[in-house]
C-alpha cells in the first residue's frame, strides 16, 4: 500500500516535515540544494541533532554551490553534534584545510570546473525508508510566509508512503556514496538516464491530446522542448505556461523573455505570476501530472541530479489543477501584439543572456 498527500505551501510543508523528523525511528536522509543557516534552517538541523542523539541515522547532503555560504567550520559543528553531513561536491573552503592543497593541479582544477556545474538540485527527505517528501523548497525562510510575509516562494511539494518511495531510495544512497566524487564514468551513467528521462517528457508533450499546463520558474528550454510545445499548440492542445514576472537569478528573466515571441506567435498561452517569486515546477500533460525540482532549463534537463514525483491519486490531480488556474489568476496574461512593440534594448539584453543560458 502506498498514499501521497500534496502540500501547496511552504509552512504546512515545514510543519509535516519537523512531525516526520521528530517521529523517526531509524533513519533519515536529507538531502537539499540550498541549507540557510537562517531560522528555519536552525529548527531543522536541532531537530536533526535530537534524532541523532536518540539513535536515529542522520544523513544532511547539501550541495556545495547551492549552499556556498557553508564552511568546513560550519560542517564540523554539526559534525559534532552527531549528524552525518556532507557536500555534494564541495567547494574549497567547504574542505578540510589540509586536503585543500590537493586541488592545486591542472587535472583537479578542470575536474572542479566541471563539478561546478553538476549539481545536487533535488529537495527531498527519507525518514526511515517508508516517508519521502519530494519539493520544490530548499530548507530556508524565503519559503515560509510565517516569517516572511507575502514575500514567501511559491512551492509545492507531496509526501509519499509506503510502496511509492520505493523508487527514491537507491538514487538517494548512490548521490549520499558518492557525493565528493560524481564525476567521470558514475555521470555518465547519470546523463544516460536523464536522457531518457528528457525524451520520455518529450514523447508525453508530443502525445498530448488535449492539454499541457507548465509551472516553471526557469525556463529556459532547449529547441527541441520549445519546438515540441509550439508542434502541440498548433494542432489543437492548449498549451499554457506560467512562469515568473521576476527572478532571484540576475539576468534569467530576460534569458525566459527570449522564447516569448516564438511561442506566442504559435499560440502558446504564457501568464506572468505576480504575488511573489515562483519556485513550483509543476507539469500536466492531460490527466499526468508530475512536481518537484525539475526545472526547464539547460542545468535541470542536461546536468543536475532532479527528483519528481507523478501523482497517482484523482483527487490530488484535481487539487494540482486547481491550483494552476488559480494562480493564472493572480498572473498577467502575455499579449502578442504587445510583446511585439518592446524595446530594442529589452531585445538585446534578451539575446545577450541567452547566450550565457547554460550558466544562469
Amino acid at each position: 500500500m502506498s498514499d501521497e498527500i500534496v502540500i501547496s505551501t511552504g509552512d504546512d510543508y515545514l510543519i509535516e516535515l519537523k512531525k516526520s523528523i521528530d517521529s523517526a525511528k531509524t533513519f533519515i536522509h536529507l538531502e537539499t540544494y540550498i541549507f540557510d543557516q537562517d531560522e528555519t534552517g536552525l529548527e531543522l538541523l536541532n531537530l536533526l541533532v535530537a534524532a541523532a542523539a536518540r539513535g536515529v541515522r542522520t544523513q544532511l547532503l547539501i550541495d556545495g554551490v547551492g549552499s556556498s555560504a557553508w564552511t568546513f567550520a560550519d560542517a564540523l559543528l554539526w559534525r559534532e553534534r552527531g549528524i552525518e553531513l556532507e557536500f555534494f561536491h564541495a567547494l574549497p573552503w567547504q574542505k578540510h584545510f589540509s586536503t585543500v592543497w590537493k586541488l592545486f593541479s591542472l587535472k583537479k582544477i578542470v575536474t572542479g570546473f566541471a563539478k561546478l556545474n553538476r549539481r545536487n538540485h533535488r529537495k527531498i527527505c527519507i525518514i526511515d525508508n517508508a516517508t519521502i517528501f519530494i519539493s520544490s523548497m530548499n530548507v530556508s525562510d524565503r519559503h515560509i510566509s510565517s516569517r516572511v510575509g507575502n514575500a514567501a516562494w511559491r512551492d509545492i511539494s507531496v509526501k509519499l508512503t509506503g510502496e511509492a518511495t520505493h523508487n527514491y531510495l537507491d538514487p538517494a544512497r548512490e548521490a549520499w556514496n558518492f557525493s565528493q566524487n560524481h564525476h567521470g564514468r558514475r555521470w555518465s551513467k547519470i546523463s544516460k538516464t536523464k536522457k531518457m528521462e528528457y525524451s520520455d517528457l518529450l514523447n508525453k508533450i508530443n502525445s498530448a491530446k488535449n492539454e499541457i499546463w507548465i509551472t516553471n520558474p526557469y525556463f529556459v528550454p532547449d529547441l527541441r522542448l520549445s519546438r515540441a510545445l509550439c508542434r502541440a499548440a498548433r494542432s489543437g492542445v492548449r498549451v499554457r505556461l506560467l512562469l515568473p514576472s521576476r527572478s532571484d537569478i540576475f539576468g534569467l528573466k530576460f534569458a525566459i523573455e527570449s522564447y516569448y515571441n516564438a511561442l506566442l506567435t504559435y499560440g502558446v498561452e504564457i501568464y506572468e505570476f505576480k504575488i511573489a517569486i515562483l519556485h513550483a515546477k509543476i507539469l500536466i500533460i492531460d490527466d499526468w501530472v508530475s512536481l518537484g525540482s525539475f526545472n526547464l532549463d539547460f542545468r535541470s534537463i542536461f546536468y543536475n541530479l532532479e527528483t519528481s514525483a507523478v501523482l497517482k491519486r484523482a483527487d490530488n490531480i484535481v487539487q494540482v489543477r486547481a491550483q494552476f488556474l488559480n494562480d493564472i489568476q493572480n498572473s498577467e496574461k502575455i499579449d502578442l501584439v504587445l510583446w511585439k512593440n518592446r524595446s530594442w534594448l529589452h531585445r538585446t539584453l534578451e539575446k545577450f543572456f541567452l547566450l550565457f543560458r547554460g550558466w544562469l
